[in-house]
């Protein structure tokens, strides 16, 4: 997404749907059309785009949400809340299936955007380093799984692959990070890369569709333990069961996982 827009400039930005936006349409329109891209980054479940006039545009995908990149008008998606063209006539289409955001931030805002300024680095980041993470981990009382779900701590990483994350390192959800050793949170570490880096080689899940289209090819066939309850542990042979996590549930090995 960042190599295909970075350099275009606005020429308009269509919302059908204002209540996705914070503020109104014109305002959207009055201080973006003319200004061209900088940058496009993840922070966190956002997808900013920085243009050059100070300006950045952010996208949540709420539960989820289709957006696809179109090389000509006539090409794009039949149904959308929010439509982008570019001043070379290409663009993209935003449909939100749930909860879907398209905000206008200032730079001057930024610092201080409720939505994204508590969000952690992600997995991908440089800066997220082995003794990056460790140090995020010392002196952490929390339940494992909760830890690492909460944005603040580290984002980007969803529940469908935390089952398989914790199961490579052989981590019940529910452990406490202070029972957790150092051989343990390296494990953990590389665990996360490697299920996230299988994730993006892929291109993502399944049931998801890439900014031109394409399906994903993470498919279930890749889940170690995740949502395959009763079936076989890859390891061990015990059954997978589910387990009730705060408000999430685990697939786990009961055998290979234990509190």
């Amino acid at each position: 997404m960042r190599e295909t827009l970075n350099g275009k400039t606005v020429q308009s930005i269509i919302l059908l749907e204002e209540k996705c936006a914070n503020v109104p349409s014109d305002d959207f329109q009055k201080r973006t059309i003319g200004a061209r891209i900088k940058d496009v980054r993840n922070k966190g479940k956002w997808i900013v785009t920085k243009l050059q006039n100070g300006e950045n545009i952010l996208l949540s995908l709420g539960m989820g949400a289709h957006i696809l990149y179109f090389d000509d008008e006539k090409n794009q998606a039949d149904r959308y809340q929010v439509k982008v063209v570019f001043s070379d006539g290409s663009g993209y289409t935003v449909r939100f299936w749930w909860f879907g955001k398209f905000l206008l931030v200032s730079d001057d805002e930024m610092a201080s955007e409720p939505n994204t300024k508590d969000i952690g680095i992600d997995p991908f980041d440089e800066k997220f380093t082995f003794d990056y993470f460790s140090s995020l981990m010392k002196g952490k009382r929390a339940q494992v799984k909760a830890f690492l779900m909460n944005q603040k701590h580290v984002s980007g990483i969803g529940n469908m692959y935390m089952h398989d994350i914790l199961f490579e390192a052989r981590l019940h959800p529910q452990k406490k990070i202070s029972d957790i050793n150092e051989d343990e949170i390296k494990l953990l570490y590389n665990s996360i890369l490697d299920v996230l880096n299988l994730s993006r080689e892929k291109g993502g899940f399944f049931y998801e569709s890439d900014f031109f289209g394409q399906k994903g090819g993470y498919t279930m066939d890749y889940f170690l333990v995740g949502y395959k309850e009763n079936q076989p542990c890859p390891a061990c042979g015990e059954a997978i069961i589910s387990i009730k996590t705060g408000s999430t549930t685990s697939y786990i090995c009961p055998a290979c996982q234990k509190l």
